[in-house]
């Protein structure tokens, strides 16, 4: 050859996963051949060879032909064959001949890189006979190994080239079974089928005594239709075909640029499409079906790399507007545009379908969410059209974000504009009211994500009120969770993670609250030298009263009991009411410091609260009128002042919850919260 072939390979890059390559440049030159034999109705037989010697066994445990990893292939063709001229192309590095058909001159480099040498074997019409070319291609200084050329008695022309030995990185990449190798033929072939100018390709397995007719099976198994349209950008002309694919396991709906006829580079059509995140349905048949469209062109025909592999278009807008100089992601929108307006009788029912389900979870679940319906229903429409309600409202909140930056972005850009851009008071006043009106349906928004969280909130707590699975009661420790989480501090916790208000709307508004932690580690409020836990204690500091900050306005103590308790009484721990009372007298008798260490008080005549929920059994009963506490109006508390300072709730669990969802009804029912029984977790 007039190259160096090992530094010319050497400089030829191929991905392990694109190890079929060099088989198709081999299919491609059988085409190229057929062409040039005019008139001749083209065959290409394609033979898979296997390495018999490497035998595995297949996941069921049994050994299968299929199992052999695949050495090589043998590829066909009642083309021209390597007459003179062809030869010469071959043997030259970069060859121009084939320049109009797409052909770069580099393809057969492809064998050379995954295989470790090739066969050439061609008869070739030259002149009124016919002539008999041999030759070996491999990694060596000359390339050319072997070369006999002859006169021969056949009397039509046939080429055979085999791949021999593929290499053992890209023998791992390789599909095994012979299916699988015929449909990735077909896929890279796929316009030249679609548009019936494919020879007739036939793959042989004699291992696996497997005949496949690739035509055959592109029509009867592979394709349901196909339809071709013409488009242009910027005075640039390109056809598009769509095809619809009968869906493979891993097949998913794609765009594929082709150069010269061939496939080049694909985009995955759900980044630019909605509603194709599944696989659609042909109505006629049933089937499953992907989509494949197939855009061609002049322009892409000439700018097509030399390997085939991609091509020569910036991937954004050009910085010069050049006539008829387009970038890629023009190419994309546009095909997108045009494949989407096809797919309209397929994709606008999912779509409908998806922004009812999303219609009725925001209705129901999260009216926070309302509002971008209205103004963010372009990018509602790309939300998948299978997601769970979690997922569902991770999109949401995301789209939410998105509104919300843009919102204040508006504000400060008509903040910094002032009436600079306005002609009139008139459009003055227009922006400005515009503007509020979305701002405050954001704002509505927020408030809207509280009350559902509240609603949400509430039918949780009372699930776990009640029997769970192991027919048991849940312990005060999974109530206390819902209220504030165990062994944390106002500190720790975000006050919207805070449920305080499921008990008392102003425990919200507190200086420092310790839940399940040991008054011995209150140190940020008080420092009393014992370490004994209540539930929650709230220290609340008078700030409007008090111009030093020097004492609390108030201290709220919460104990749980668990559910269905009926064992209260006069021992130790089994009173409620007296651990709430000694609660008080040991904060009472603490040396208080605030935060900087500095001395602050909690005198006798600090007023102290304290709620003790837990059910009203016998038992509880009986204390609490022990303690000369008073029934609630409803039967289900007991209040009054137990000791001087100390005030004392009783409350039920049912109360809790049933006077919680009262303070909140007018919410839950303005926002439209009904009840449902569907799980979250459940896709509509």
């Amino acid at each position: 050859m007039d190259i160096d072939v090992i530094g010319r390979i050497g400089n030829v890059r191929l991905a392990y996963r694109n190890c079929l390559s060099p088989l198709f440049e081999a299919i491609v030159n059988s085409m190229h051949a057929i062409d040039e034999a005019a008139g001749t109705k083209g065959q290409i037989d394609v033979f898979v060879e296997r390495d018999k010697t490497q035998r595995s066994l297949t996941t069921d445990g049994e050994e299968s032909v299929a199992a052999y990893p695949v050495s090589g292939f043998k590829v066909q063709d009642n083309g021209a064959g390597f007459n003179e001229r062809n030869y010469v192309s071959f043997v030259t590095s970069d060859t121009t001949l084939k320049v109009a058909r797409g052909g770069k001159g580099v393809g057969r480099l492809l064998w050379l890189k995954a295989f470790d040498h090739a066969e050439v074997d061609s008869v070739y019409g030259d002149n009124s006979c016919f002539r008999h070319r041999r030759f070996a291609f491999f990694l060596s200084k000359d390339g050319i190994e072997n070369l006999t050329d002859g006169e021969s008695g056949a009397t039509l022309p046939s080429t055979t080239v085999r791949l021999v030995g593929m290499k053992a990185p890209y023998q791992h990449y390789c599909p095994k079974a012979a299916g699988t190798i015929a449909r990735r033929i077909i896929e890279h072939f796929l316009e030249a089928f679609a548009l019936k100018s494919c020879p007739t390709i036939t793959l042989h397995d004699t291992e696996e005594k497997t005949v496949l007719n690739l035509n055959r099976l592109f029509t009867s198994e592979m394709r349901l239709d196909s339809q071709s349209q013409t488009f242009q950008i910027k005075n640039q002309s390109f056809r598009l075909n769509h095809v619809r694919l009968v869906a493979g396991r891993d097949a998913e709906h794609t765009l594929t640029f082709c150069a010269h006829g061939r496939a080049v580079r694909s985009e995955c059509l759900t980044k630019t499409v909605p509603n194709l995140d599944t696989q659609l349905v042909d109505a006629n048949s049933s089937k499953q079906f992907v989509y494949a469209g197939y855009i061609s062109g002049k322009f892409l025909d000439e700018r097509v790399i030399p390997d085939r592999t991609q091509f020569d278009i910036s991937e954004d807008a050009p910085q010069l507007n050049l006539p008829g100089e387009l970038s890629w992601q023009e190419l994309v929108d546009a095909a997108s545009s045009k494949a989407k307006a096809y797919l309209s009788p397929y994709t606008d029912p999912l779509a409908q379908a998806k922004r009812e389900r999303i219609r009725q979870y925001v209705q129901n679940e999260a009216p926070q969410y309302r509002h971008l319906l209205k103004h963010k229903s372009e990018l509602i429409d790309q939300i998948p059209t299978s997601l769970s309600n979690d997922k569902l409202d991770l999109e949401l909140h995301r789209i939410d974000q998105i509104h919300d930056a843009e919102l204040r972005t508006r504000y400060h850009k008509i903040m910094a504009e002032g009436e600079a851009k306005a002609s009139s008071v008139g459009e003055q006043r227009k922006v400005y009211e515009q503007f509020l009106e979305d701002w405050n349906e954001a704002g509505m928004s927020k408030l809207a994500r509280h009350v559902a969280h509240r609603k949400a909130t509430l039918a949780f707590l009372e699930r776990r009120l009640g029997l769970q699975t192991d027919g048991r009661y849940a312990l005060e420790e999974s109530i206390h969770e819902v209220i504030f989480p165990l062994r944390a501090t106002s500190d720790d916790v975000r006050p919207d993670n805070m449920n305080l208000w499921i008990l008392d709307e102003q425990l919200a508004y507190h200086y420092y609250l310790a839940s399940d932690k040991p008054l011995n580690q209150m140190q940020e409020a008080v420092q009393v030298e014992s370490a004994d836990r209540p539930d929650i204690v709230i220290f609340n500091r008078p700030f409007a009263f008090v111009e030093g900050g020097a004492t609390f306005g108030s201290v709220v103590i919460i104990e749980f009991k668990r559910p269905a308790r009926d064992d209260f009484g006069e021992k130790e721990g089994k009173d409620p009411i007296r651990q709430v009372d000694d609660y008080v007298e040991l904060i009472k008798s603490g040396k208080a410091k605030d935060r900087r260490g500095r001395p602050i008080t909690v005198p006798p005549h600090t007023p102290f609260y304290a709620y003790i929920v837990c059910d009203i059994t016998p038992t509880l009963r009986k204390q609490a009128e022990y303690a000369q506490l008073t029934p609630t109006p409803d039967s289900c508390g007991y209040f009054g002042y137990h000791r001087i300072g100390v005030y004392i709730e009783v409350v039920s669990y049912q109360k809790l919850v049933d006077d919680a969802k009262r303070r909140n009804a007018v919410l839950f029912d303005k926002l439209g919260l009904v009840s449902h029984d569907k799980s979250a977790d459940e896709p509509a």
